[in-house]
């Protein structure tokens, strides 16, 4: 009852001129926070889209808003001095820039016609959500509690919508289901809670534009942005995530320039790229250009399974060099792309995971990359090109023998041209051999092996491919031991009954020593071991040139059979 006197006495300024009725209200709610509804209770006519054809009754000049913010009327005793304005048009500018506010400002459902300037300002908590805006300059603000931009609608001048570089927001920054056009600015932001998007649509359609340019921002909690849609770059350079960063069912479209530019992002938890799925349908997470995350670190897993990737002509899918992932990295459960997936010097704590993998024109470059956790796979989810020279790993999830897991090796692309295969690297094969050797499985190590000789041979112009050729023949590169001690068996065995039907002759008549053709051939065909049949018997013409083949055959033999004595002990 005693309101309305003490109300009299706070004299309203005069740069104000004359209060509406409508004003009048909000003055006098003001001191004890009350809200003002000027809504009608249809939401078709209250939508603020449809301002224009609002009542005068509706109208709140911004410059006696922005009076209340900064003290011309103080609190009355006991309560909580605030703005709380709901379904009002709101003309002129709304400028507080560099100034203290102390009290809440709600202003829902309402229609801005000027900008909103907060340049500097230290502010309560500021509720917009369900508003149409032309521009929100946040620039410097400290905020000591939530921006909350729920359902709001920002419709930009200039390609610019809201402008926040360094603002402070001790509590969370709230945008879920906001439509801006326009660029939102966050660099070197600080926010305290999360930031959250979800369902929000940022579109600056301006050569080079950003949608959401947030480079160095720092997020206490996590940043939400489910089904977030976006034209123009999504910038987050720099940026530092303390929780998790959630993208399921985003669409993302760079338009021409990289849909997520996030070089050195850090998340301290899991990043998740994957579908959104509710009761109706399911949402995958879509870019329209190249996802940029070099140098970026992820203290938990990269999710980004059944993730659709399709860049720009002439550029990479994915480019993840140097990235660390401290949990695994899932490509898996339909993750598709035709472009690059660039993972060179991608650092992976957990597993590499392609099963269910729909990239088959694809080319994954995992250059001096490392899974240390292994790899989750099958046969048929590689993609046709790849790039696997320095890549180390863990164990595969599934054992395959090894001439099923060569085939993979041979998708190795050439240096030349990555759009064939074919190339050839030493380190691959070494490295799935060193996979079975961990197995304990020597055999296929030997296998592996082998077909890196045999791949590095055709390399080879024709004429150099013949040592190769001979030594494959004949001990398999030293990888078949077995198969020299074979062949010189069989050469005894064949010279042998040769020299049992073609006689020699007899040297040294004083010699009562009988011939034996078996260790006649020994004589020749074993290297440096001499059982005496060469120096009495002699052979001349045809017979005389197979001694000399056998015993060039045996000096073969016995280097090919050295060597491979030398490879089976050595293990390599």
């Amino acid at each position: 009852m005693s309101r309305t006197p003490a109300l009299s006495r706070t004299p309203v300024p005069s740069r104000l001129g004359r209060l509406t009725a409508t004003e009048r209200r909000v003055w006098q709610a003001f001191p004890h926070g009350e809200l003002v509804d000027l809504r009608t209770g249809d939401p078709e006519v209250d939508d603020p889209q449809n301002a224009h054809e609002w009542s005068a009754d509706r109208v709140v000049r911004g410059e006696v808003i922005a009076s209340l913010l900064l003290g011309a009327c103080p609190a009355a005793s006991g309560a909580v001095a605030a703005v709380r304005l709901v379904g009002a048009r709101i003309t002129g500018e709304l400028f507080v820039d560099h100034g203290e506010v102390n009290s809440l400002l709600l202003l829902r459902g309402c229609r801005f016609e000027g900008p909103i300037d907060l340049d500097d300002a230290v502010t309560e908590s500021i509720d917009l959500s369900g508003s149409q805006l032309t521009t929100l300059s946040a620039y410097g603000t400290h905020v000591r509690g939530t921006l909350d931009l729920r359902g709001t609608v920002v419709t930009g001048e200039g390609h610019r919508a809201v402008h926040a570089d360094g603002i402070r927001i001790d509590g969370s920054l709230l945008a879920n289901g906001a439509v801006i056009t326009g660029s939102f600015d966050l660099i070197n932001a600080l926010i305290a809670g999360q930031v959250a998007f979800t369902e929000a649509k940022l579109a600056n359609t301006a050569p080079g534009g950003t949608s959401l340019n947030a480079g160095g921002m720092r997020v206490g909690r996590s940043l939400l942005a489910q089904r977030l849609e976006t034209l123009g770059e999504l910038r987050l350079p720099g940026a530092h995530i303390g929780s998790a960063l959630q993208l399921d069912g985003a669409t993302l479209n760079g338009l021409g320039r990289p849909a997520l530019h996030g070089d050195s992002l850090t998340v301290a938890s899991d990043a998740s790229f994957c579908p959104h799925r509710d009761v109706e349908d399911v949402q995958c997470f879509t870019a329209s250009g190249t996802v940029r995350l070099p140098g970026a670190r992820f203290g938990g897993g990269l999710n980004m399974s059944g993730a659709r990737l399709d860049p720009a002509a002439g550029h990479s899918a994915l480019r993840g060099g140097g990235m660390v992932v401290e949990g695994s990295l899932r490509l898996d459960g339909g993750f598709h792309t035709d472009g690059e997936i660039r993972l060179t010097g991608a650092r992976i704590s957990g597993h590499l995971d392609l099963r269910g993998m729909d990239s088959p024109d694809a080319l994954l470059t995992l250059y001096a990359a490392n899974a240390l956790g292994g790899i989750r796979d099958e046969l048929g989810a590689w993609p046709g090109r790849l790039n696997l020279d320095g890549f180390t790993y863990g164990p595969f999830s599934d054992y395959y023998a090894a001439a099923e897991r060569l085939r993979l090796i041979e998708r190795q692309v050439k240096r030349a041209d990555r759009s064939q295969v074919g190339g050839f690297r030493a380190q691959p094969y070494e490295q799935l051999a060193a996979y079975y050797r961990s197995l304990g499985n020597d055999g296929e190590a030997r296998t592996v092996l082998l077909a890196r000789q045999r791949a590095q041979r055709a390399k080879l112009p024709w004429w150099q491919r013949i040592p190769g050729h001979l030594l494959d023949l004949l001990v398999g590169y030293g990888y078949r031991p077995l198969r020299a001690v074979g062949w010189a068996i069989g050469l005894l065995a064949a010279s042998s009954a040769y020299f049992s039907v073609v006689k020699p002759d007899h040297v040294s008549m004083e010699d009562r020593s009988v011939f034996n053709p078996v260790l006649y051939a020994a004589d020749h065909l074993i290297p440096v071991i001499r059982f005496g049949q060469n120096d009495v018997w002699q052979y001349h013409g045809a017979a005389a040139v197979v001694t000399v083949v056998l015993t060039v055959l045996g000096w073969t033999l016995g280097i090919a059979i050295a060597a491979a004595a030398s490879r089976t002990l050595t293990r390599n």
